[in-house]
């Protein structure tokens, strides 16, 4: 993308689990304000590549860089996690009544609020405008174990947003959607843009990769191509 800065890069990277390579020799490159959508079956090695993006795996050979900072040491790798929002394929909410402000304000838990320091009026002020630019705003108040499906999943990218993410990781988002939900959340993927958030999405759905993303990229046995150029 011309003059958009990397957001990441990893060159060369392999990693796996013990003496097993999953991933091998990879290269990508995800710009600023890009949306990428990685195609791939189960055992292609999608989460060991978020877990590896996450710093949350040993990694064999290579490098990487997150916002031109290479992720070298103990720090790096904590910084490079703080920069970072993940949005899991499941959307439970758990059993216990908890508002969908509140829910969302749990985000920031860990970056300006913890066990000792209340969440102060800039953290509520963020979570209120992710709910806006979700479109949850007018159910702040609701239980959020009540929302639909979609809801719940647009509730989970506001609850990685307020972290302020440079990088934001969607693993399978689509996943018990119906076709209005999904629709809703392309949408919203379009208008991430504004934030200029790099985004990452793990996906087998082959369409709504080529309708949501700038580029659509293949992995298969570890190893990760360009499949095509996709649409917005």
């Amino acid at each position: 993308m011309p003059n958009k800065k990397a957001a990441l890069r990893m060159d060369g990277w392999s990693a796996g689990y013990g003496n097993s390579q999953v991933l091998r020799n990879l290269k990508l490159t995800a710009f600023s304000g890009e949306v990428v959508a990685i195609l791939g079956e189960n055992g292609a090695g999608k989460t060991t590549l978020f877990r590896s993006i996450m710093q949350l795996l040993p990694y064999q050979s290579g490098k990487i860089e997150i916002l031109g900072r290479p992720i070298e040491r103990t720090g790096d790798r904590r910084w490079a996690r703080s920069q970072i929002g993940y949005v899991p394929q499941t959307h439970g909410q758990g059993r216990f009544p908890i508002s969908v402000a509140e829910a969302v304000l749990l985000g920031r838990w860990g970056t300006s609020y913890a066990y000792f320091r209340r969440p102060s009026s800039a953290d509520k002020d963020i979570a209120d405008r992710m709910l806006q630019v979700v479109g949850l705003e007018a159910f702040k108040n609701k239980d959020c174990r009540s929302l639909s499906g979609g809801q719940k999943q647009r509730l989970n990218i506001a609850r990685a947003l307020v972290r302020e993410p440079r990088i934001l990781l969607l693993d399978e988002p689509t996943t018990y959607l119906d076709r209005d939900s999904q629709e809703m959340l392309a949408s919203l993927i379009g208008e991430l843009r504004q934030f200029e958030t790099s985004v990452l999405i793990i996906t087998h759905e082959h369409k709504y990769a080529q309708a949501v993303a700038d580029r659509v990229l293949l992995l298969e046995a570890g190893v990760l191509a360009e499949k095509a150029e996709a649409g917005q």
